[in-house]
């Protein structure tokens, strides 16, 4: 009980502070740069690029993943097929964590489909997302460029990343743990502040969820200080916050003279 109260409860919640004050800061500093960068983008001529048209290349890059096919196909389709599964993973699995079968009943979603949705579901996104998994370490392994320019923040987040899913995966398709009586409660007590209510629930999940969850606040603590504040990033990037530098070419010098 002690274990799991600090594993799970403390060690929880201070990941979660940890992860969401530190993409905070690093977006700050992201956003305010204390001199040039070489992130900044730079506009021609008759070129403009207002608040609506940021916003529409935010989302384009987020659905769509296209600049990464100028870098190469095989990072494309990996990062498109990696990041598109955890969308519907984080967005379509997790969330019904913070469920309670008493609200599901309520919106006609009876228990028992609720199992056998989280089992199918489950393994198709979690098909996607090694399926992704496999050509990005692919990739990184086969290629000498790429393997030249990977420190070991890269092989960190994908490391750990890859061991969080094939648990998840394991504890889905072939366990089958118990979520909707342990880890519901656990996370709806803990983020309430009823520690020790969640505490109690946690002690009753099964052993691959528990070792799932510590690894998740692991990566959690980890998100702020490497590449993996990306998926934040994204929305602050100078080249999308900042105006573009406006420069004229040869061109136009020319017809001055």
């Amino acid at each position: 009980m002690l274990l799991d109260l600090a594993l799970f409860c403390a060690l929880g919640l201070i990941a979660l502070a940890v992860m969401v004050v530190g993409i905070v800061y690093r977006i700050i500093t992201w956003v305010s740069p204390g001199g040039l960068t070489s992130l900044a983008s730079v506009s021609v001529i008759s070129y403009h690029w207002g608040i609506a048209s940021r916003a529409v290349e935010v989302v384009r890059r987020i659905i769509t993943f296209y600049t990464l096919m100028y870098a190469s196909r095989s990072l494309f389709w990996g990062a498109f097929l990696f990041h598109w599964g955890i969308f519907l993973t984080l967005f379509l699995g997790h969330t019904a964590l913070f469920i309670t079968p008493e609200q599901l009943e309520a919106m006609g979603v009876p228990y028992e489909l609720r199992k056998e949705l989280a089992v199918y579901m489950g393994a198709a996104f979690s098909l996607i997302i090694l399926a992704g998994l496999a050509i990005l370490w692919a990739r990184r392994l086969g290629r000498r460029d790429v393997r030249a320019i990977s420190y070991l923040d890269d092989w960190f987040a994908l490391t750990l990343i890859t061991i969080i899913v094939i648990i998840g995966t394991i504890n889905t398709t072939v366990i089958h743990p118990d979520y909707v009586h342990t880890v519901t409660p656990w996370l709806v007590n803990l983020l309430s502040g009823n520690i020790m209510e969640a505490a109690r629930y946690i002690s009753e999940a099964h052993v691959m969820v528990k070792v799932h969850v510590l690894l998740a606040e692991i990566l959690m603590l980890y998100v702020p200080f490497g590449k993996m504040v990306h998926p934040f990033a994204i929305f602050f990037e100078p080249t999308i916050t900042m105006a573009p530098y406006k420069i004229t070419g040869s061109r136009e010098a020319g017809l001055r003279s």
